[in-house]
């Protein structure tokens, strides 16, 4: 088993103790992500130094803006001073792209060029693995990622290579568990019984058909679904609360008594659409609102905000979500979208969520945004 490393699974901040609506948010594994890239990039501007060509590349990669990274990166190939660098740089992009295919030969060019102790090796082989794992070649991602990891060049690669051992279930931890293949799923079970694994299999590929008659996604590869008869043993493990998704790589971690259809509608959703920027009102709320179950939300927010002798208004949860309890956020969220939903239709929802901030809501709803707004929030703050 691959030595613990407390701290190693980054996690945003997490509430716990909360019962309803406590699964944790979604961009717990993309925070890991996003600080990863970040210190990569920063590590990349000093070690690169002499070339402004890669400065401004990982500069504008830093930025996200992929397609112009493409565009302005594949002109220098032939540049054979940089060659290994701009490989790796289109490789990483293309992966973040989720065009996980095409990102291979990119990464493979750099795994072939470069020495066993160079960084630039153990970053392509961690980034290989997480393609070939999307590819559904999961021996290959396997072995791979768990070379990036004993490589131990440096501590940030070999922290990004840990993450996804346990994130993609490559842990000693996890090779008693039980592997099954649906439609739309492989799961992953802890000590779960036969016919409760049946049941539970129905219950989940039910669940993925309603909420995908909305989204009408296309999944790059079927979700790993993690199911977790132990609470503390996750926390042991992942060093984070149950249950989370990473919609990048089509991967839920959960608890086999959490809610049927949220941490599936966070991987369902981001498929939708080309994301640009999420927010914890609409991503959360969109996953509480096809979460599957029949609680009634309204009585929930109404009773909290009796009980606290609060009111609330939707600009600033919108903008200041970390700052209000995950009690009152989150079915408030469920609410909210399904106004938006009922009120603007399934089309104009969808081209809203790309970017899910208020400007843009604005910019696709129009002025009957701030009329909904105003109505949802009387209602609410009888």
């Amino acid at each position: 088993m691959i030595p613990r490393d407390k701290g190693l699974f980054v996690t945003d901040s997490y509430k716990p103790g909360v019962t309803l609506y406590s699964e944790s948010l979604q961009t717990k594994p993309n925070t890991v992500k996003l600080i990863i890239t970040t210190i990569f990039v920063l590590t990349s501007l000093v070690s690169f130094g002499q070339s402004p060509v890669l400065d401004d590349l990982w500069k504008l990669y830093g930025s996200r803006d992929y397609d112009k990274v493409i565009e302005k990166a594949k002109p220098h190939l032939d540049n054979d001073s940089i060659k290994v660098d701009l490989n790796l740089l289109l490789g990483r992009t293309y992966a973040d792209k989720a065009d996980f295919k095409t990102a291979i030969p990119f990464l493979e060019y750099t795994v072939n060029n470069t020495p066993d102790n160079s960084w630039r090796k153990a970053w392509a082989l961690g980034y290989l693995g997480a393609c070939q794992f999307m590819l559904q070649n999961y021996n290959d991602s396997r072995k791979v990622i768990k070379e990036c990891f004993d490589l131990n060049t440096t501590k940030n690669v070999s922290r990004y290579a840990y993450s996804k051992i346990l994130l993609f279930g490559f842990d000693d931890f996890y090779k008693d568990w039980k592997i099954v293949e649906s439609e739309h799923f492989r799961f992953h079970f802890q000590h779960m019984d036969d016919s409760d694994i049946e049941s539970y299999i129905a219950s989940r590929e039910a669940a993925f058909q309603n909420i995908n008659i909305f989204f009408d996604s296309e999944l790059p590869k079927k979700i790993d679904f993690f199911v977790w008869n132990s609470k503390e043993d996750a926390k042991e493990l992942l060093r984070t609360n149950l249950g989370f998704a990473d919609p990048h790589f089509c991967i839920v971690h959960s608890h086999y008594q959490q809610t049927i259809g949220h941490e599936m509608t966070h991987v369902i959703s981001n498929y939708s659409t080309n994301m640009i920027q999420k927010t914890g009102l609409i991503n959360e709320g969109t996953s509480v609102c096809f979460d599957q179950t029949n609680q009634d939300k309204e009585q929930i927010v109404k009773d909290w905000l009796k009980n606290n002798d609060k009111k609330l208004t939707i600009s600033d949860i919108w903008t200041n979500w970390k700052n209000y309890p995950d009690e009152l956020t989150y079915p408030l969220a469920g609410l909210f979208v399904k106004e938006l939903i009922d009120n603007f239709g399934k089309e104009q929802f969808i081209e809203f969520f790309s970017n899910q901030t208020y400007d843009n809501a604005k910019s696709v709803f129009g002025d009957k945004l701030d009329k909904l707004i105003n109505d949802f929030e009387n209602e609410i703050n009888i």
